[in-house]
């Protein structure tokens, strides 16, 4: 068994490869994946820093990055 990659566009419901020899032949088994064109519709309006605000509370983040940065410090330290 070999994995195959080739390009191919959907249209009127059929895949229409672009390289006619690497279509896969009947009865193989494929995997499909596509992508999805962006909607038009933009946020502009949202600010990203206020959707975040207060995703953290409660996780201790503050004594997190504390206890962190002096572990960083102190093996800094035992270098020199």
């Amino acid at each position: 068994m070999e994995l195959q990659a080739a390009h191919a566009i959907y249209e009127n419901g059929r895949l229409i490869f672009t390289e006619p020899d690497m279509a896969p032949a009947n009865g193989s088994e494929v995997l499909v994946t596509y992508l999805v064109r962006a909607s038009k519709k933009t946020f502009t309006n949202i600010d990203p820093i206020l959707e975040l605000r207060g995703r953290g509370k409660g996780e201790r983040l503050v004594e997190k990055l504390l206890k962190s940065r002096n572990e960083d410090r102190n093996r800094d330290e035992r270098q020199y």
